[in-house]
């Protein structure tokens, strides 16, 4: 099965294409993944949003016109994600006769002639061929065997969305709390730099930083498999769900909030009515759980399979 990814900027969006395609057929982080606007040209924002009020037809139209080339690859299946990429993906997916998945809640009408959407919401309409499931893929996959590991804690830090609004407060409680623990901090493109800055400025004597922009993607697994106890900010969705599908425990930390419930929050207490994270609040570091608690691995295989199976059989 030949696979193509039609991608966005979001990295989450890219993640859990790679992880789906890793599913289905393992194959090069990135081959065959076609970014917009780098590979496959389409239209800025506002441009895309007018269009659209026309009618979907009408972009597909002038994509194509923008995109000859499409018709020189021979694909068996496109996934993507992402609204940007939803027509653009659909354009490639009809130039070279492949089925085509989203990953996602879907917005277009074109989405109801995509062979599979994959959700984590159940409640989505029946005119769209949806297979539901707890944890959505990301390029991270099951550890194969243990890692010798220190005794340090990983903390991954987001910034506001997903409901939460932090103030500078929560960010100096943050630095406060994890003074005295060896940790290493990773940031992420929502993450202040005020707070990144002053989480330096106030590092414990063990403590390090990594800026995730600058970290390959081997250097930050390591880091993952290197720790014992990990940590994640509640607002960073991606970044909990991407630990998991790695294999282990999570403790999520609430800063404050959530000022507003989205399904972000029912997605998370899911997880943790699975035995899969546990949400804590700072106040409440020493109730954090170790990475290897629980069977979080045997989850992760057995979702995997389901997933694999039932878009094999949706296909």
């Amino acid at each position: 099965m030949k696979i193509a990814i039609v991608a966005d900027k979001k990295a989450g969006h890219l993640s859990q294409c790679l992880g789906l395609r890793d599913i289905l057929k393992e194959q090069s982080q990135d081959k065959d993944v076609f970014f917009l606007n780098q590979n496959l040209i389409s239209l800025p924002g506002f441009l895309e949003r007018t269009l659209l009020l026309f009618g979907e037809k009408l972009y597909f139209v002038i994509l194509k016109l923008l995109n000859p080339s499409l018709i020189e690859f021979n694909f068996n299946l496109v996934i993507c994600s992402g609204s940007r990429t939803v027509i653009p993906a659909y354009l490639l997916a009809r130039s070279t006769n492949a089925k085509i998945i989203y990953i996602g809640t879907p917005k277009y009408r074109i989405m109801k002639k995509f062979d599979g959407i994959i959700s984590t919401k159940s409640d989505l309409s029946k005119v769209f061929k949806v297979i539901t499931t707890t944890l959505p893929p990301t390029k991270f996959s099951p550890y194969n065997k243990q890692s010798s590991v220190s005794l340090n804690s990983l903390v991954l830090i987001g910034g506001d969305g997903s409901g939460y609004d932090y103030g500078e407060s929560d960010w100096y409680r943050l630095a406060y709390e994890f003074k005295p623990i060896k940790t290493t901090f990773i940031n992420s493109r929502r993450t202040p730099k005020f707070a990144w800055d002053n989480l330096k400025e106030n590092k414990g004597p063990n403590q390090q930083f990594m800026d995730l922009e600058n970290t390959p993607y081997e250097k930050l697994k390591n880091a993952i498999d290197s720790h014992a106890n990990i940590f994640v900010t509640a607002d960073s969705t991606s970044m909990i769900v991407e630990i998991i599908t790695r294999g282990y425990f999570v403790n999520v930390i609430e800063l404050r909030g959530p000022i507003k419930r989205e399904h972000h929050h029912d997605m998370i207490e899911n997880l943790q009515a699975k035995g899969l994270l546990k949400i804590i609040k700072l106040s409440e570091l020493h109730k954090s759980m170790p990475k290897l608690h629980g069977n979080v691995k045997e989850f992760v295989l057995q979702q995997r399979e389901d997933l694999k199976q039932q878009i094999l059989a949706l296909l």
